[in-house]
């Protein structure tokens, strides 16, 4: 007992200390340390020097935006999701080497099998490297779709909404069910692409990482991409914002304004956006707040952050439950 107990306090510190490992090592970490030295480097040169571009407009490093009580709730969720995932919650995260190995073990049984070398392998290795890119970004709009628009999901991803000010730390302002769901996905894609390449191609391939991550995400995230959970209005312009998601695009998409509700869900890429109705081009700056509108102060409690959300969402399934009853019983004597 004591060994269990002293095991679990070592994780629990590990978790604590877990996003400064995220922020000094790891790159495919939204707030890895090169992605917020060359975000404040974008935000210094496009606010004039460190000055507001507007009367009104906050800057990034104002007090509200880092030490409000909105970034406060950022924080601890932020570390106590970080110690969830080490210890209650690390059942959830997919192996997705297992995965990788089911799938080459199923095509060998179909009798597919494949080995390369040499140049085409480094060409595959490139064409992986983006194949897992492309399903990665995908999944994720995917599931942030239906998050905004599955009631009973919606319930949860409104903790990510409900902050009133955007920080670095706001990427992480995820409500551990939706953690556990995106896991899941991002688990079983991942295994799912690796298992195909390797099956098809043989195991040399390897995707081209910078710092442990996807190049293209890397280059993506060197851009701008810790500003997207920022004050700091940076569009690329339509042309670009056609393909790309600036920090402008996601800014709109946190606004607290209805017309801007479920646009821009796209993480890297807006093309899945285009595609499918939901993206939103901005016409200069349109944002005035952050947030769900009157919900928003509902959530400024820990407590309600973390179970308000499992109590409505019951609430929700338990109604659509009981209109599916009613429709089974409405229609049983026609059927007679």
């Amino acid at each position: 007992m004591l060994e269990w107990l002293s095991d679990f306090i070592q994780t629990v510190l590990a978790g604590t200390l877990w996003p400064l490992h995220e922020l000094l090592n790891d790159g495919g970490s939204r707030y890895f340390w090169l992605y917020c030295l060359t975000g404040i480097m974008m935000a210094y040169i496009v606010t004039d020097q460190g000055k507001r571009l507007h009367s009104g407009e906050k800057w990034l490093f104002s007090p509200d935006v880092w030490w409000g009580p909105s970034a406060k709730a950022d924080y601890f969720v932020l570390v106590f999701g970080s110690v969830l995932r080490l210890t209650i919650l690390s059942w959830a995260f997919l192996n997705w080497k297992a995965i990788a190995a089911a799938v080459v073990s199923a095509l060998e049984w179909l009798g597919v099998t494949g080995t390369v070398t040499g140049s085409a392998a480094v060409s595959l290795g490139a064409l992986m490297t983006l194949t897992l890119f492309l399903a990665d970004d995908f999944m994720r709009w995917w599931l942030h779709y239906k998050m905004h628009t599955i009631p009973e999901l919606w319930e949860f991803h409104k903790v990510h909404h409900s902050a009133e000010e955007l920080n670095f730390a706001t990427a992480e302002r995820i409500h551990p069910f939706e953690v556990v769901l995106t896991s899941l996905l991002i688990g079983l894609t991942f295994g799912v692409v690796n298992g195909l390449f390797i099956g098809l191609f043989g195991d040399t391939l390897t995707p081209i990482t910078v710092f442990g991550a996807n190049v293209f995400l890397v280059v993506f995230n060197i851009f701008g991409g810790v500003l997207r959970h920022s004050p700091t209005w940076i569009s690329f312009g339509p042309k670009i914002e056609r393909w790309v998601i600036s920090p402008a695009m996601h800014q709109i998409h946190h606004s607290s304004d209805p017309r801007h509700y479920d646009r821009n869900m796209g993480g890297s890429l807006s093309v899945w956006d285009r595609w499918f109705g939901t993206i939103h081009i901005p016409n200069g700056r349109e944002i005035e707040s952050f947030g769900i509108g009157e919900e928003t102060k509902d959530f400024r409690s820990l407590g309600v952050l973390y179970f308000r959300p499992f109590v409505k969402s019951a609430e929700l399934l338990g109604a659509r439950l009981a209109r599916f009853k009613e429709q089974r019983k409405s229609r049983r004597p026609a059927e007679a």
